[in-house]
């Protein structure tokens, strides 16, 4: 059947058998029966992993009829460099982005219907983080891969306090930085237990800061029913106020002088780097970073560890930067930027592409096969248990978890008032970025 469709060359894409061929067929895209050569012309695709890595990848994906054009984006610019490209109608055909830009970046996408790749297939082939790429009508982007944070650990630091673990729960960091802090009287920290508490030279502190929320049963960001618009969760209901305020008042305890979780300040060095240089015990990064860290310091005696959960609960969830591939509405071939897209989000490719990338693919079908290297399988682990939220304008909600972190630290806001502003700012960003498109789709309508 599939060779009378003319798809063969798609065998290794992301659709289970039934979704594919209607997610090739729908809307007249590509007929039953259609020759495959219809499906030719020049597919241009952008994104941030250098040309030298992501080409290889392309080559696999093309095939005699379809030519495909990478151009590596410069990631301090990618998003106005492709919002100034659709704006002067020269953007790419695909383009390969974190889940927060896609989102924010909807009205440019052509959304997949789920007449054409049903949401429960959809469901049934990634990771539940992948349900941010969708709307009530389709499908935003394909996921790729994860990135999820991970614990690392300094094994000499917890050998030398006679520990033989790292903390599986929140609850155990108490007696376990007091075994590890070396400070003096005055709040300086010199081997510091664990980097919590403050936000600037914390280096993935949003997204430790989002883990506990989430852990703690706040979604940050939410859908209205009544209106189809998302909304902060942050102070939203009073159940959810409370679970943000006890994560919150956690965080910052640990940089709180005088406090038994004291172990972090804002004149201490970047958490990296202070955990690179071994005198730090806890560290929360990515899983990318794992290159960066044991390149900067070969020495380091280190190992890495699911983030800590919550005690008395079965849910296990990290924060996971999830990274997909979006269709151009603008794009002048779409049956051909359907097919790679399904070619560079398939089997084949996302599993070499997430490893070498130190990530872990966003499909179920490969994360059920564990690899065989060290600290694969708890990369697997970690993007199954991966949670993000609709993050509209990151530079902004980052300024915004910021000035809230700042704000408890210094003391002018009560943990309750800086929750309740952070959730006021968060609905004026969702107002200006990601409700607008879905008010400007509802006028077209």
């Amino acid at each position: 059947m599939l060779k009378e469709i003319g798809i063969k060359n798609i065998i290794t894409g992301i659709f289970v058998f039934g979704a594919l061929i209607a997610f090739l067929t729908f809307s007249g895209l590509i007929k039953l029966g259609e020759n495959k050569n219809k499906v030719s012309g020049k597919v241009v695709v952008w994104g941030t992993v250098p040309y030298a890595t992501m080409q290889k990848y392309i080559d696999q994906s093309k095939t005699s009829d379809i030519d495909i054009l990478y151009q590596t984006q410069d990631k301090s610019t990618y998003e106005k460099d492709l919002i100034d490209a659709f704006a002067s109608g020269r953007g790419p055909d695909l383009f390969i982005m974190p889940h927060e830009n896609i989102l924010r970046n909807s009205d440019k996408i052509f959304e997949i219907p789920y007449t054409s790749f049903p949401k429960t297939a959809y469901e049934a082939t990634y990771i539940d983080e992948s349900q941010l790429f969708l709307t009530e009508k389709g499908i935003l982007g394909i996921p790729m891969s994860v990135d999820p944070i991970v614990m690392y650990y300094n094994k000499n630091l917890l050998s030398s306090a006679f520990l033989l673990y790292a903390p599986e729960f929140w609850d155990e960091l108490t007696p376990f930085i007091s075994d590890i802090n070396i400070a003096d009287g005055n709040g300086a920290v010199d081997v510091s237990g664990v980097a919590l508490g403050t936000f600037d030279n914390i280096l993935n502190a949003k997204g430790i800061i989002s883990t506990l929320l989430l852990q703690n049963g706040n979604m940050i960001v939410g859908r209205d029913p009544m209106t189809s618009k998302m909304r902060s969760e942050l102070s939203f209901s009073e159940e959810g106020s409370k679970a943000a305020q006890q994560a919150l008042e956690f965080y910052t305890s640990f940089s709180e002088i005088g406090n038994k979780n004291y172990s972090w300040n804002e004149a201490i060095n970047q958490s990296q780097e202070k955990f690179i240089s071994g005198e730090l015990a806890l560290y929360f990064g990515k899983a990318s970073e794992l290159q960066t860290i044991s390149k900067k310091n070969p020495n380091l005696n280190f190992d890495i560890a699911l983030v800590p959960q919550i005690s008395k609960t079965s849910k296990k969830m990290t924060y996971g930067s999830l990274t997909g591939i979006a269709i151009a509405k603008q794009s002048k071939n779409i049956p051909a930027a359907i097919q790679v897209a399904s070619a560079l989000s398939g089997k084949a490719v996302s599993a070499e592409l997430s490893k070498e990338l130190r990530r872990a693919p966003a499909r179920k079908d490969l994360l059920k096969n564990k690899p065989e290297d060290k600290y694969g399988t708890l990369f697997y682990n970690s993007a199954i248990i991966a949670r993000g939220w609709i993050d509209s304008d990151p530079e902004a909600t980052s300024l915004i978890f910021k000035n809230m972190i700042r704000s408890i630290n210094t003391g002018s806001l009560s943990v309750q008032d800086a929750l309740r502003r952070a959730h006021a700012d968060i609905d004026i960003i969702l107002n200006k970025t990601i409700n607008k498109g879905i008010e400007d789709k509802s006028l077209k309508q």
